[in-house]
């Protein structure tokens, strides 16, 4: 009888250690599995922002080259009749401009860092004010401080662009 309680005690004892084994293994492979799915979903994120990026620099820079080519139309609109920001834009002008200025609204709202957020809408009240201005001295000025902004914003976006890269191995 002792040698069938030691046998049973033993096969008590491998049957407990097997179970154990496999509920730490279990264990262990879904720590794992949750952090390769945390990895995948940072890896999409930081994608995404990066994507994001790349189309806001690109949208910055045509919102910037639309409100010069409106600054320019008023300058020469305003050589002819000696006032600032009357004559109406033409359609083509119009439409470049405020595509240009929705597609950066759109853009700047999926980015994550909000100090940039924050340089872009900035920046894109000083366009607004350079389209709204009915005087060539503060349209001057505030056209001046958005194309110095707006090469700020470009570099931030850059900034914030290279930090979403991995860090370079040695």
């Amino acid at each position: 009888m002792e040698a069938a309680f030691w046998g049973l005690l033993g096969t008590i004892a491998g049957a407990a250690a097997s179970i154990a084994t496999t509920v730490l293994a279990s264990r262990n492979a879904a720590t794992l599995q949750s952090a390769a799915a945390a990895l995948e979903r940072e890896e999409k994120s930081r994608a995404f922002q990066r994507e994001t990026l790349i189309d806001l620099q690109d949208s910055v820079h045509d919102e910037l080259r639309a409100v010069a080519l409106l600054f320019m139309a008023d300058e020469a609109a305003f050589r002819e009749s000696g006032a600032w920001g009357r004559k109406l834009l033409g359609e083509e002008l119009n439409t470049k401009v405020h595509l240009a200025g929705r597609r950066t609204l759109l853009l700047r709202e999926r980015v994550a860092d909000d100090e940039l957020r924050d340089h872009i809408q900035s920046l894109r009240d000083l366009l607004t004010g350079v389209q709204m201005a009915r005087d060539r001295v503060v349209a001057e000025r505030v056209n001046a401080d958005a194309m110095q902004m707006g090469t700020a914003v470009m570099e931030h976006i850059g900034k914030v662009l290279r930090s979403l890269y991995p860090a370079a191995r040695p």
